[in-house]
């Protein structure tokens, strides 16, 4: 357990994989670490890909999936926040109650600082990046895009704590609770997404001094609340060792209750346009007839904290909201008749696209098999 600051701080840079580099980005607090690919054969249409980590997580938690879509052709970024990384330490006390609004101006400064760059690396006015944010970091990002604090050309809710605080889940499509009917409970919450730690909260937060890190201060905790069981015990050390030494408390506390509406969050993400037909169903098909789905929900089938039944009741509100701003002609590009059909087609959703990733754990992007859900990204990313 560590109680200091790192020495130096921002702490010594370590080495990155070829092709990867990484620079700092300026802030009045202080330097946060951002890590960058550029393809070798870049795609013009392709939008710049930028990865936002959770609670204990760090840009690097980030790298097969930005090598990856850098061989796809996208730009890709991934920040640190303060605290994490290779970006600049608060000290102990002052990281335990940095609140959330904070931390939102680490990554509304990130999102900024890509877009110039991006902007004069394409000698174009106006650039805007795709949001894939995991765990308590899409929590984060869906309060900046529900303040308007950034626009974004797409969103994806990554094994993601949603923003809807507790409420009563509406019901199920009959398709989709056949599939998830063992998990499903009438009442859904964020606190939820902390329900797996409930019984040994109480014995270990006491026990390690109060400590940030009291839920995951050793392998097997890590292991059990972020891959599944018969995880290689050096795969999780290799997350181990790029985990915070210490963390916020205020921050997470902030994200259990509610503090979006659905609309406010669609609302900042930009693009939306009909979508033509180029199938010969009638059924509601990936690049078929609809919208343009600009937000992903991407669940991890054995995820025991965004568990796959709280990322499908988010999915189903965030639909719920883009109706709204249908019906409320608030959608720029699109219009009321562009609304296809009110029947469940698979769980395709018009606007908003829900996706189950089978054998993996909450954190999908470290993974043993992380290749499949990186490929349910890039499908979605492809039809934007």
């Amino acid at each position: 357990m560590q109680w200091r600051a790192p020495s130096p701080n921002p702490p010594k840079a370590n080495p990155l994989p070829s092709g990867i580099a990484r620079t700092y980005i300026k802030t009045p607090s202080g330097p946060l670490e951002l890590l960058s690919v550029t393809p070798s054969s870049p795609n013009p249409s392709a939008p710049p890909l930028f990865f936002a980590h959770g609670g204990f997580g760090c840009a690097e938690i980030w790298i097969d999936y930005m090598q990856l879509f850098a061989s796809k052709g996208y730009p890709c970024y991934a920040m640190s926040y303060r605290g994490h990384g290779k970006s600049w330490y608060p000290g102990f006390w002052r990281m335990y109650f940095t609140s959330r609004g904070f931390v939102a101006g680490d990554l509304v400064a990130g999102i900024e600082h890509v877009e110039s760059l991006e902007r004069d690396r394409r000698q174009e006015d106006d650039v805007k990046v795709v949001l894939i944010a995991h765990s308590a970091g899409g929590a984060l990002s869906q309060y900046v895009l529900s303040r308007g604090l950034a626009k974004v050309y797409g969103f994806c809710m990554l094994a993601a704590v949603p923003g809807f605080g507790s409420y009563v889940s509406p019901v199920m499509p009959n398709h989709l609770f056949n599939t998830l009917v063992a998990q499903r409970t009438n009442k859904i919450s964020s606190f939820g997404c902390y329900k797996f730690w409930s019984l040994t909260a109480p014995i270990h937060f006491p026990y390690r001094l109060f400590h940030s890190k009291y839920i995951l201060a050793n392998t097997q905790q890590v292991k059990d609340a972020f891959f599944t069981s018969d995880t290689p015990t050096k795969v999780v050390q290799h997350l181990e060792r790029l985990l915070a030494p210490y963390e916020s408390m205020l921050w997470p506390l902030q994200s259990l209750f509610r503090f979006v509406t659905g609309p406010d969050v669609l609302s900042s993400i930009i693009g939306w346009r009909p979508r033509k037909l180029t199938t010969t169903s009638t059924k509601l098909q990936p690049g078929g007839a609809g919208v343009t789905q600009r937000l992903l929900v991407l669940a991890a089938e054995h995820d025991v904290l965004c568990t796959p039944a709280i990322s499908l009741d988010a999915a189903q509100r965030y639909r719920a909201g883009f109706h709204e701003l249908m019906r409320k002609g608030k959608l720029e590009g699109i219009r009321r008749s562009d609304e296809s059909s009110e029947q469940e087609q698979g769980s395709e959703w018009d606007g908003v696209a829900f996706k189950l990733v089978p054998g993996l754990g909450h954190h999908l992007q470290n993974h043993v098999g992380w290749e499949s859900g990186a490929q349910e990204l890039l499908t979605w990313i492809e039809q934007l």
